[in-house]
């Protein structure tokens, strides 16, 4: 089972109007825009031993980014085993789904300290080598993105062969303050809906568990599942805590039924105002049971 710890808080949701509503319509198939669940589900898995853990790492899809979950040893620090996982780049697997990364290879963690909230990631020097403006952005958002997973980071602090960066790589990024989720350092690089759970390397079952980060029309997302034997199973749609310009958070399950087992996909998406089409879509294969 993955279990996902967050800090980060958000604004209150906005209220769908009646525009929404027709749009919703137009997908078809909705159901409710209040989720079944709120709770912490087991609907997502990633299979585990009682040697291992799973974490979620953070690289990049396109340009924005995108999650991975991979299995690693337990251990009483597993902030700097993700941070090590996340260095090492994408598997097989992870790069056969489209994951990337914009971290240089010859990355090495040197030390990783938390204190009040704040990681202090020490890295060698390799780290700000090479790319431009968006390539500095998106390593320096996978690391973030990758610590702040767990409860006890909210922001990251950066040190380059010990010495702390107040400006990063050849574009003179200016870090000055600790950096979370939502700097404006960092939203440049993620897509209006950061799929969290299911993420590349998890399976999933009914009840669907989903969560995230967005910011869409009027906070809503829709969500489609397809079993094995292409079967339409679920599609409905949920609302995140913020949207419109602002970003949020969505956490919901959603049960579904199929009888077949085998690799199926997910689409999560947001409907255009303008003609009714599917916009900011992630599109994952995975194994979906009943």
């Amino acid at each position: 089972m993955k279990i996902r710890l967050t800090a980060a808080k958000w604004t209150t949701g906005t209220v769908l109007g009646a525009v929404l509503a027709a749009l919703l319509a137009a997908c078809g198939n909705g159901t409710s825009s209040q989720p079944a669940s709120t709770s912490t589900s087991t609907s997502v898995t990633t299979s585990t031993s009682a040697q291992e853990t799973a974490v979620s790492l953070y690289f990049m899809r396109a340009d924005t980014l995108g999650v991975a979950d991979r299995q690693v040893p337990v251990t009483s620090t597993p902030e700097v085993a993700a941070m090590k996982a996340l260095l090492g780049g994408p598997n097989a697997t992870e790069r056969a789904a489209g994951l990337a990364t914009n971290i240089p290879t010859g990355t090495v963690l040197l030390g990783l300290s938390i204190n009040n909230g704040v990681a202090l990631a020490n890295m060698n020097k390799t780290f700000e080598s090479g790319g431009g403006s968006l390539s500095m952005m998106s390593r320096l958002a996978q690391v973030v993105y990758t610590l702040t997973q767990f409860g006890t980071v909210h922001n990251v602090t950066f040190q380059l062969d010990g010495t702390t960066v107040t400006t990063f790589g050849g574009e003179g990024l200016i870090l000055t303050n600790p950096l979370g989720r939502l700097d404006g350092t960092l939203t440049s690089v993620l897509p209006n809906i950061l799929l969290e759970t299911p993420a590349v390397g998890d399976r999933v079952h009914s009840p669907l568990h989903v969560s995230g980060i967005s910011n869409t029309f009027e906070a809503t997302y829709n969500v489609e599942l397809i079993d094995s034997t292409g079967k339409v199973v679920l599609s409905t749609y949920g609302t995140a805590s913020a949207g419109t310009g602002t970003w949020g958070t969505f956490d919901a399950s959603f049960p579904y039924k199929t009888t077949a087992s085998g690799i199926g996909q997910l689409k999560v998406y947001s409907v255009s105002a303008k003609d009714g089409s599917h916009i900011n879509e992630v599109d994952l294969s995975l194994p979906v049971d009943p």
